[in-house]
């Protein structure tokens, strides 16, 4: 279960640290295996033994010099939401390298192949939705239309959102998707300013031997100024259930979001808040509902397709939906995959009032 406390960056240090040291223990693993063979056995080796173990060790340096440099933007950093949001430690048995993953995913060319279809689907919405209106604003020196996403992980959609002309806003409660999503932003004016080799220590399911040492470069887009979208720190829930939110945004987009609330059928309902008659969700990701919730915080629904598209259609008319399946921060060179189906939907906002928020 996550844990929420009170600020505390020396927290996530600590996780990065205790992922350095599972990783040495890993390297040491496979060097005790490979330096343990008998020299018959060395000999068919395709790769030779203490140049593997030097190539991993190398990798692991790599992935810990660029997680001391999100430590240390965490450690610096002010406490995002101003300290009024309980934060937690990244849930799951290895967070760190789920992150690393996710950076893969999001910023670097070969996580492309895995984002392409999802991303593609969202903004072909936005864009059908919306790009008259933008057009018309941009002719008549208006605004550009308002698109909001919540759960924005590392900001990635709402960068991409935000580079074809619109007016995008994001807010991320998690701590180190949050700060990974600002390490992009200050860091990444360059196209491939961080090298990471995320797959180093996935030495199973492999298709060839150097796989796991690969690097990949990011961000493989430059990151400069006015295309980076306005990211708030907070749960979606509490940042956005304001008067002053109401009927504010043109379109709401989210990407494997919905199923991390604590409470789904309010979620609906402060996208229904925040959304104009007329306006647009969009969404892909799976109902999977694997993030931990403490009871103290939410009831953790876990809905159906058939119940959450009737909740839904309280405040919006599904226009498209379909089902597709899809990978989340995985390792494209493995044998061995978790594949989700996910829910793709479109939907228009109708004129109901969206009650309690």
């Amino acid at each position: 279960m996550a844990d929420k406390r009170k600020w505390a960056p020396a927290l996530y240090a600590e996780a990065i640290h205790h992922y350095g040291e599972h990783s040495r223990r890993e390297v040491a693993r496979v060097k005790r295996n490979l330096m343990g063979l008998s020299n018959d056995d060395k000999a068919s080796l395709v790769w030779k033994a203490e140049d593997q173990i030097a190539k991993m060790e190398e990798a692991v340096q790599a992935n810990l010099a660029f997680l001391a440099t999100l430590a240390e933007l965490i450690r610096q950093g002010p406490a995002p939401g101003g300290g009024k949001h309980p934060t937690e430690m990244p849930g799951g048995s290895n967070p760190i390298q789920a992150l690393l993953q996710t950076f893969v995913r999001e910023w670097s060319a070969e996580g492309d192949g895995e984002r392409g279809e999802c991303h593609a689907l969202l903004l072909d919405a936005v864009e059908d939705h919306l790009k008259a209106q933008k057009e018309e604003a941009a002719a008549s020196g208006k605004a550009a239309p308002k698109v909001l996403v919540p759960g924005c992980g590392m900001a990635r959609i709402a960068f991409d959102v935000q580079s074809r002309g619109y007016d995008c806003s994001a807010c991320e409660s998690r701590v180190m998707h949050y700060f990974a999503g600002e390490l992009i932003r200050k860091t990444g004016d360059k196209p491939e300013a961080h090298r990471i080799q995320p797959f180093v220590l996935n030495t199973c399911n492999r298709f060839k031997a150097q796989d796991h040492i690969r690097v990949c470069p990011m961000p493989e887009v430059a990151v400069t100024e006015g295309t980076w979208p306005a990211v708030r720190f907070g749960e979606f829930l509490t940042l956005y259930d304001a008067a002053a939110e109401r009927a504010a945004y043109d379109a709401v987009v989210t990407a494997f979001a919905v199923d991390r609330s604590s409470n789904i059928f309010r979620y609906v309902r402060t996208v229904a808040h925040v959304v104009r008659p007329g306006g647009l969700w969009t969404n892909f990701g799976p109902l999977a509902y694997d993030t931990d919730h403490d009871e103290g915080h939410g009831h953790g629904l876990e809905l159906s397709w058939e119940e959450l598209r009737h909740a839904v259609s309280h405040f919006f008319e599904v226009k498209e939906e379909k089902f597709v399946d899809s990978l989340s921060a995985a390792n494209g060179e493995s044998m061995m995959q978790t594949q989700y189906c996910c829910i793709f939907f479109r939907a228009v906002r109708n004129d109901a009032e969206s009650p309690g928020i």
